[in-house]
């Protein structure tokens, strides 16, 4: 009888040739897998790779020896990454210069993203792309770590056209860094998509940010807009679609600035004869002349503004029928306004009678002049009257006051009628910048005649004209560094200052007095007396930046211990130190700063 078995044994046969050849390419590829751990295991440095634990314990389930795993790990040991530390705190301690001028201290990351800088190679970086599924597996952390975008940010705005750095500039728009690419500024501006969304992005926070924010936000998309010629373009038509509408008043006034700072700032002049090409499709033929001329009215050098200003007050002023003069926005620019101003309170130069009068109705009109039009109505010039009134009287002051003229208190009452109106204001502003900033001013008693009679003035126009505020300081601070070792009218003009700050424009009053005590020449004795008239008017709690700031004053001026002998300036800091030494400020006092306010707990 035959075996049964005899007949199996040809089909068990194939069976366990392949079992035995499935474990064959098991055991070379779990042997291909150990040899590709054990290539990264003995890659210089390799325990100090971030992902070394989860490689080792791969290393392990594979069958791979512990200790070998270990010898591998310490032999391949060199430590590249702390002898960088080692001499990046070497250098921190002795390059005190460097230390000196920046106030961050460079680290091994520092030090890592210059060496990338310069050894970056956008065509190999984008090779990457082209020959793997997907974008390196790098990228991702780089993105989530702060000092790798920025790395990623100085790359982007030196090689624009590498696709690695686009796809990376996209995942962190992604990410929602809006806020962090802005801080960069124009240098991303040359990416179309990061510009377009950042733009947007910063317009919708204008429609409800305060004064301040809106003036912060106008400063960066003026940077950002104006980086190239289809970005300016670009914004130019997005603002102007947005200034029609009837709360696009803001817009339409960043519009107006970007013009200013495209043309002036940058040296682009062809912005303003772009000036009529943003106007709308409505606009008729003879609107559209009306802007060509006040384009070559805004392009035009100072010593050719005057045969354009009488074209204007035609169309203008002199039109029999209020009705059809041309609409109101084309002349209410503010470099108009400022064309105007200057030529009307220029104090080198008087205007002949019917010139000035030319130059002062139309100043009035585009100041006070109301065109509802647009929205059915007519043109409102009840005001343009009493403007022209306001500058008329403010001319005259303004005169007296260059020439040194005192003024009576009935002089005074009169004056502050006039000087209400903003662009009699001004003017006022003008005539005493261009007066005070004459280098002859300063330099013997009779020439600063002038002082008094403007200071005088200026205590008229600070409670009235809060919007002047940070020009008033700007001149103040021209004036201090003026005068020079000339310290006749300065404590007035400090004092000015301090009642600014009164009514509310802290910072830029502070950040105008540093400056002005930094450049050497300021006198001490009037740090002091600006320092002490502050701590008179500003009352505790004290914000961190106010307390950094008069405390590096105070280093300045040299305010110790011994020093200070009136009762009533020892009260003022002993009150200045009870406020502050114990206040949590965010971000925490400098060094220098925490040891003057230690050294003002002694001072009694």
């Amino acid at each position: 009888m035959e075996d049964p078995h005899d007949e199996q044994e040809p089909q068990a046969a194939p069976e366990q040739a392949e079992q035995d050849e499935l474990e064959r390419e098991r055991e070379q590829q779990q042997a291909a897998k150990l040899l590709e751990c054990e290539k990264l295991f003995t890659e210089p440095d390799s325990i100090m790779e971030p992902d070394i634990l989860e490689v080792l314990k791969r290393y392990l389930e594979l069958g791979g020896s512990p200790q070998n795993g270990v010898d591998f790990l310490i032999d391949k040991y060199v430590g590249y990454g702390q002898m960088a530390s080692l001499v990046c705190s070497w250098i921190s301690k002795t390059d005190q210069d460097a230390q000196a001028s920046t106030s961050e201290q460079a680290d091994e990351v520092t030090h890592m993203q210059a060496l990338i800088a310069d050894k970056f190679d956008p065509d190999k970086v984008d090779s990457l792309l082209r020959t793997r599924r997907g974008p390196p597996k790098w990228l991702t952390p780089l993105i989530a770590d702060k000092a790798g975008r920025e790395l990623i940010y100085t790359l982007s705005a030196r090689y624009k056209n590498c696709q690695l750095l686009k796809y990376a500039m996209q995942r962190i728009l992604k990410a929602g860094h809006d806020d962090e690419i802005g801080s960069v500024g124009s240098r991303l501006a040359g990416y179309f998509e990061v510009f377009h969304n950042l733009m947007v992005k910063r317009l919708e926070d204008m429609l409800t940010a305060d004064y301040a924010r809106v003036q912060a936000l106008s400063r960066e998309l003026l940077e950002i807009c104006c980086n190239s010629q289809h970005t300016y373009a670009h914004a130019q038509q997005l603002l102007q679609s947005l200034g029609a509408h009837p709360n696009g008043a803001r817009f339409k006034r960043l519009s107006q600035d970007m013009e200013v700072y495209a043309a002036e700032k940058l040296g682009y002049p062809i912005a303003w004869k772009m000036h009529q090409f943003f106007l709308g499709s409505q606009t008729s033929v003879a609107d559209a002349e009306v802007a060509a001329t006040v384009a070559d009215l805004l392009a035009a050098d100072k010593g050719h503004t005057r045969s354009l200003i009488p074209k204007l007050h035609k169309l203008y002023c002199n039109t029999p029928d209020a009705q059809q003069i041309p609409p109101m926005h084309l002349l209410q620019h503010p470099k108009v306004f400022e064309i105007l101003v200057q030529g009307l309170f220029d104090p080198t130069q008087r205007l002949p009678a019917e010139t000035q009068r030319t130059y002062v109705q139309l100043l009035a009109t585009a100041a006070a002049a109301v065109d509802n039009r647009q929205e059915g109505g007519t043109v409102d010039l009840a005001e343009v009257a009493q403007h022209e009134a306001a500058l008329q009287d403010s001319i005259t002051l303004a005169n007296q006051a260059a020439s040194g003229d005192r003024f009576t208190k009935s002089q005074l009452e009169q004056a502050a009628t006039p000087l209400q109106v903003p662009c009699a204001a001004m003017g006022l502003l003008h005539t005493m910048e261009a007066t005070l900033l004459e280098r002859r001013v300063w330099s013997g008693a009779l020439d600063m005649l002038p002082a008094p009679a403007f200071l005088t003035l200026l205590l008229l126009l600070v409670p009235v004209h809060p919007l002047l505020h940070t020009k008033i300081v700007g001149i103040i601070g021209a004036v201090l560094v003026a005068m020079g070792s000339k310290t006749d009218y300065a404590t007035g003009f400090l004092d000015v200052v301090v009642y600014l700050m009164q009514q509310g424009c802290v910072t830029p009053a502070l950040r105008m007095i540093s400056s002005w005590a930094s450049t050497g020449s300021a006198d001490p004795m009037l740090v002091r007396h600006f320092i002490f008239r502050c701590l008179l008017v500003c009352a505790p709690p004290y914000s961190a930046y106010f307390t950094n700031t008069l405390l590096r004053l105070m280093l300045r001026c040299g305010i110790k211990r011994g020093r200070i002998k009136d009762d009533a300036e020892v009260r003022l800091l002993q009150q200045f130190w009870a406020s502050s030494h114990n206040a949590n400020f965010q971000p925490p006092l400098g060094q220098q700063e925490a040891a003057m306010l230690q050294q003002l707990a002694s001072i009694k």
